[in-house]
């Protein structure tokens, strides 16, 4: 573990996750292709299922800084992690729901090495209603197959903010009806 934490010529390119592990969700199968030359899956193959799991990532350090993540991740890891040296005991994800306080890392945050070319799994859990997840994160002209950018409800014309019924144009009050363009003949 000294090597993995210490100053040796290639610590540079160390990344180290914080975070705790991830229950939430199980790895099972994972169709691994046995011909495959990626390199995850060649490492997985020959891993037993002790040697990885899921953490859910709140932070992570590079270069000296600490970066906390906009949002929290669930990523695959390698390893038990590591107890963060120093924890305070007060300060516990369960209760806080933060990793990082006063300068004090949560007491149950573990630690990941790897290095930053090392291949993973990112998932992004998300929670919200069906209109929110799917529906406005992934309508538009630009992905409807059936409807597609030609249709008489597309986004730049008719009904749209740009054409038509807009602020700008038409019954606007910049244009045509404006006091700053002219006088209004009656």
């Amino acid at each position: 573990m000294a090597g993995l934490l210490g100053e040796g010529l290639l610590a540079p390119s160390g990344v180290r996750l914080f975070g705790r592990d991830y229950t939430g969700l199980t790895i099972g199968d994972l169709g691994l292709n046995p011909t495959s030359n990626d390199p995850l899956v060649t490492q997985l193959s020959k891993a037993k299922a002790t040697d990885y799991g899921l953490a859910r990532i709140y932070g992570f350090s590079y270069l000296g800084n600490y970066f906390k993540l906009a949002s929290p991740i669930v990523m695959l890891v390698w390893g038990p992690g590591t107890a963060v040296p120093g924890g305070d005991p007060g300060v516990t994800l369960s209760i806080l729901g933060v990793d990082f306080k006063a300068e004090t890392f949560a007491s149950e945050l573990k630690m990941w090495v790897c290095d930053q070319a090392d291949i993973s799994v990112r998932i992004d859990v998300s929670i919200g209603t069906i209109s929110s997840l799917v529906l406005d994160a992934e309508m538009g002209s630009d992905n409807n197959i059936t409807g597609g950018p030609v249709t008489a409800r597309s986004e730049v014309v008719g009904r749209s903010e740009v054409v038509g019924r807009s602020e700008a144009v038409g019954r606007s009050e910049l244009i045509g009806r404006s006091e700053l363009v002219g006088p209004r003949r009656r």
